[in-house]
């Protein structure tokens, strides 16, 4: 077995030299991953709802949301999650803090003030939480997450038995992006 003690040492010199994230690269590391998952998501529901309707939406959603999901956090070496109050998936789930982040959001959305574009809220000296509000801004969204009725009512109830998605109105505060960064 050959040895290449060059190699090694220029590998091991650049692992210790690489520094790690300023906080407004992290920033950057949030807003695009976020604008990237809202860009592919969205992308493919649009496809799903144009060839396939509505029905079909809700399977690709049920079916690849997640992974969809899974697949950017790994490309941008962060974890992501959507969360939402009143979320269709259990997995999406908000927890106590998060809850409490979207209510003061929703507030906001209610008397007509701006949402912020993110919030960042550091963990640790390594680690930041970027959050960014998910806004029903389309009305093809309202078709799942509006008032549903039928068929599409029957499907979401069937394939999310404890679904609490529905109800939306444009304009409304849907939920949230959760993307967790480490500066390393």
């Amino acid at each position: 077995m050959r040895h290449f003690p060059l190699l090694s040492l220029f590998l091991t010199s650049t692992l210790l030299t690489a520094s790690p994230l300023s906080e407004e690269q992290m920033v950057t590391k949030g807003s695009e991953a976020s604008a990237l998952l809202l860009q592919k998501l969205g992308g493919e529901l649009k496809n799903q709802m144009q060839t396939n309707g509505s029905m079909g939406a809700l399977h690709f959603c049920s079916q690849n949301a997640l992974t969809l999901t899974e697949q950017i956090a790994k490309e941008s070496k962060t974890s992501i999650k959507r969360i939402s109050i009143n979320n269709r998936n259990p997995v999406n789930k908000a927890n106590k803090d998060e809850i409490a982040l979207l209510n003061e959001w929703d507030k906001l959305v209610k008397n007509g003030q701006p949402l912020p574009a993110q919030k960042l809220v550091k963990v640790s000296d390594s680690t930041i939480m970027y959050y960014k509000p998910i806004v029903i801004n389309n009305e093809a969204c309202l078709k799942c997450h509006g008032n549903v009725e039928g068929a599409l009512a029957k499907a979401i109830h069937t394939t999310y038995p404890e679904d609490k998605a529905t109800g939306y109105k444009m304009g409304d505060l849907r939920g949230m992006i959760a993307i967790t960064i480490k500066r390393d």
